[in-house]
């Protein structure tokens, strides 16, 4: 069995310990290098090449973001899990922005953090559910701004699309979204399906990520 390989990004010696005695307990996870800062993490991924990277986002020299975004410019194949302490707008939306397929809080607990590193392998993005508000709020700037267009600008999405998607950036179900809008499951997984087909996804995580990548979901940039 092929194992999901990591590289341990931050600059506090026993989150880096912590986090790899919690990856390594599982058969299919392998921890094949560590960095304490931004820039150092290049050299060790260019060596490692793991499919997945846990990036801290305070850390000296090179921040977290930068070090996504070099590390998604230089090395595609490999994902980055952003795993910080801070659930702020901004931090949010530059993660995203540079490139990060997860958000995670270190609060999480050690199944969810196994379920992402899983999930991230896979391609399927992730937000932790306690910057979910914070993405919602930057969707509402930009959706009050009447910034939403599709990626690529060819197809925009309607207003009731966008009050979907709303929904599905407050972790709503189907049902939760129609009894809020007023209209019947059907006609809401209907929109969700078109959001799926113009944002070019397959999940609601994935839609989420992509909006804000698209700049469906930011403000004043």
């Amino acid at each position: 069995m092929r194992k999901i390989r990591v590289v341990i990004v931050d600059d506090h010696l026993i989150v880096r310990q912590g986090l790899k005695q919690i990856l390594e307990l599982e058969p299919d996870i392998a921890v094949v290098g560590e960095a304490e800062n931004g820039l150092d993490c290049l050299k060790v991924i260019e060596a490692a090449r793991p499919d997945l990277v846990f990036m801290d986002l305070r850390m000296p020299g090179v921040s977290g973001i930068e070090a996504t975004r070099l590390v998604c410019e230089k090395f595609p194949e490999t994902r980055v899990i952003v795993l910080t302490i801070y659930e702020d707008d901004a931090y949010v939306k530059e993660a995203i922005r540079a490139g990060a397929k997860a958000y995670v809080l270190k609060k999480a607990k050690r199944e969810e953090l196994v379920r992402v590193v899983r999930d991230v392998v896979q391609d399927r993005a992730f937000l932790d559910p306690s910057v979910v508000p914070a993405v919602f709020r930057i969707l509402k700037q930009r959706t009050d701004t009447g910034a939403n267009q599709s990626p690529g600008g060819k197809e925009p999405l309607s207003e009731r699309e966008l009050e979907v998607l709303k929904g599905i950036v407050e972790g709503l179900k189907d049902r939760d979204i129609a009894n809020a809008l007023h209209i019947s499951e059907h006609t809401v997984r209907s929109h969700v399906k078109s959001l799926y087909r113009k944002l070019g996804v397959s999940s609601r995580s994935q839609a989420v990520a992509r909006a804000v990548r698209a700049g469906i979901i930011e403000s004043g940039l």
